[in-house]
């Protein structure tokens, strides 16, 4: 991630989507979770609300990277409010740093923090150091009276409570979603003779070279490593190879005697091309293992040496990538959002979230770094211009999801109740409403895009805002092979460390594309067996993709 010291605002929002997206997972299909799967630290029934409240005493350590001060001390501010004997404190941290301090605090062996971000600790998620939510959805919501499961719109969220096994867990709550979307300067764009903003790849292209020819820095986009990974130039190397694999989910998908299979949503699902949600999560199944064995035997488009396909889409990125700041590998997130505010890019990527972000951004000099800011200009959105071609099978779709990866670290008894109990308050109309209008009232947050929360009215303009973004698909955490060796093999570092590398010699025009698929396709095979490894795996469950790996340590 950048270390951008005071760049609050909207850049460190897309760095914070950027640490979202590259630790994001899912939960494997199943049965509804059984008593069994429940902690001992969660309550076997639930107390009248008025005990509950009578009962809540003790202190509660936020620690979040990145995230409004402001706004968050007034949610605990009107927590404390309604229970005097709580005492909620709040400290935010930088983004750089804030994993390994999360990592030490553990270390340590008696953690201080309540409620953290724990997207990139995998490993303290693997050895159940969080509260696991499952357990607590059927609990009363003392501050809606319904069950807590009922605050959510669990489909938004990307849970499915139906395909839930007894040893799920689920140990972050998304419970606010985000589209990414391109931003463009309309002034610019009216300069260059363009009134409208592209449909399509070639039509983007086309006013790259208009505005590259005007003097202008076509598209603001960040090359460090961090970002051709995880980071905004890492979106795209995944979007849009997307185009060209849709049906490579009859590869990933569960077949009837796999241990993934859910006949409730399997028996009825048709591969559909032209529904860009046909193969999300709640329609149909994947077996991760059969996506692993595709990539070791190389089927389909799993394989990527001398595949037309990815040759295809690889030449493209690198034109997109061609019209980026000078110095590119050189630029990092900040620097390239600076571009954009000062009106010497005519593009960049974004998030809804923009919409109200960007006028104060214009207006803050040490962003702009120009003194009192720049003089706002008119700013737009549209979605991802599809790429067209022999081998595209879809149009583009995006990264759209929910985020937060919000988790409570496992404690006693007394204290878990305490947080889980905050965190109700947070997801209730009551406190979401709390959150919302400090954002609305803050100079350094913007909600990053509807949340997936029921029962919940937000402010007039930004419902109209957020009704105004079209939506087109979403990609992440599908099984597809735009995610998982689009940017090397299933996000294993050595295997990522690796693709950097590679990318950027193939866009520096130092190798071929052919010669770059064959070396992307080389390294996977040669990390395949200890990426399995690390996944807690074996290249000899591979045989039997129909049955569930056996557990390992």
């Amino acid at each position: 991630m950048i270390n951008a010291k005071k760049w609050m605002g909207y850049i460190l929002m897309l760095s914070l989507i950027a640490a979202a997206l590259a630790a994001c997972s899912k939960n494997e299909s199943g049965n509804k979770p059984s008593a069994a799967s429940s902690p001992t630290n969660a309550p076997s029934n639930t107390a009248s609300q008025a005990a509950q409240q009578e009962e809540l005493n003790g202190t509660i350590n936020i620690t979040l990277p990145q995230q409004s001060s402001e706004v968050w001390n007034k949610v605990a501010a009107a927590y404390m409010a309604k229970h005097p004997k709580v005492k909620v404190n709040v400290e935010i941290k930088p983004l750089s740093g804030y994993k390994e301090w999360l990592t030490a605090q553990f270390a340590a062996g008696d953690p201080q923090v309540d409620l953290a971000m724990i997207n990139e600790v995998a490993d303290l998620q693997a050895q159940r150091k969080f509260v696991n939510y499952y357990p607590w959805f059927d609990k009363t919501n003392p501050y809606t009276g319904k069950p807590w499961k009922d605050s959510f719109n669990l489909e938004a969220m990307g849970v499915n409570l139906g395909a839930v096994g007894a040893d799920d867990s689920l140990y972050v709550l998304n419970f606010e979603t985000v589209q990414i979307l391109w931003l463009y300067n309309k002034d610019i764009f009216a300069k260059l003779g363009v009134t409208e903003p592209p449909a399509t790849f070639n039509e983007l292209i086309e006013i790259f070279k208009k505005a590259k020819a005007a003097g202008y820095t076509p598209f603001a986009l960040a090359g460090d490593s961090s970002s051709i990974w995880s980071g905004q130039a890492g979106w795209l190397m995944r979007i849009y190879p997307d185009q060209y694999f849709r049906d490579s989910i009859e590869t990933a998908r569960s077949q009837e005697a796999d241990y993934t299979y859910n006949p409730d949503i399997d028996d009825v699902w048709k591969y559909d091309a032209a529904d860009p949600y046909n193969d999300s999560e709640s329609k149909v199944t994947k077996n991760p293992i059969r996506v692993w064995k595709a990539i070791k035997e190389q089927q389909g488009d799993y394989k990527m040496a001398g595949n037309p396909k990815w040759k295809a889409v690889m030449e493209n990125l690198k034109t997109l990538f061609s019209y980026t700041p000078e110095g590119f590998f050189g630029t990092n997130e900040a620097q390239a959002y600076k571009l954009f505010l000062t009106g010497k890019a005519a593009v960049m990527l974004g998030a809804p979230s923009a919409y109200w972000q960007l006028p104060k951004d214009l207006a803050d000099a040490e962003k702009t770094g120009v003194k009192d800011g720049v003089k706002p200009f008119e700013f737009g959105f549209f979605n991802m211009p599809s790429m067209e071609g022999e081998y595209v099978q879809a149009p583009a779709r995006t990264i759209q999801l929910p985020i937060g990866f919000y988790g409570l670290v496992q404690k006693d008894a007394k204290q878990t109740a305490l947080s889980v109990d905050f965190m109700m308050y947070l997801t209730s109309p009551e406190g979401y409403g709390v959150y919302v209008t400090a954002i609305q009232n803050s100079r350094d947050a913007a909600l990053n895009g509807p949340p997936a929360l029921n029962d919940i009215t937000l402010p007039e303009e930004m419902s109209k805002a957020f009704a105004s973004f079209k939506q087109i698909g979403n990609l992440e955490g599908l099984q597809g092979p735009s995610n998982t060796i689009a940017r090397g093999l299933q996000d294993y570092q050595p295997s990522v460390q690796e693709y950097v590398s590679l990318v950027q010699r193939y866009f520096y025009n130092s190798m071929t594309v052919d010669d770059y698929l064959a070396k992307m396709q080389e390294q996977m095979l040669r990390y395949l067996p200890e990426a399995l490894t690390f996944r807690k795996l074996d290249v000899s469950d591979l045989d039997n993709p129909e049955r569930q790996p056996p557990k390992r340590e």
